[in-house]
C-alpha cells in the first residue's frame, strides 16, 4: 500500500474508542499525515501504518 497524498480521503480506526474515522489529508509528513476529520473542524495526525486510502485526489 502506498502513502497518501494531499487531498486523498483516508480511513483509520481510533485506538482508544475503536471508532472508524474518515478524513482528507491536509499535509504529508515523513512518518504520518495530518488529516481534516470529516464532519468536524478538527484535524489529527495519523501514522502511515494505520490508515487505508479510500479515494485518491
Amino acid at each position: 500500500m502506498g502513502k497518501a497524498k494531499i487531498g486523498d480521503v483516508i480511513e483509520w480506526e481510533e485506538k482508544k474508542t475503536n471508532v472508524t474515522r474518515m478524513g482528507i489529508v491536509r499535509k504529508v509528513l515523513s512518518n504520518s499525515v495530518i488529516v481534516d476529520i470529516n464532519g468536524t473542524y478538527d484535524a489529527t495526525v495519523v501514522s502511515h501504518k494505520r490508515y487505508k486510502i479510500k479515494s485518491e485526489a
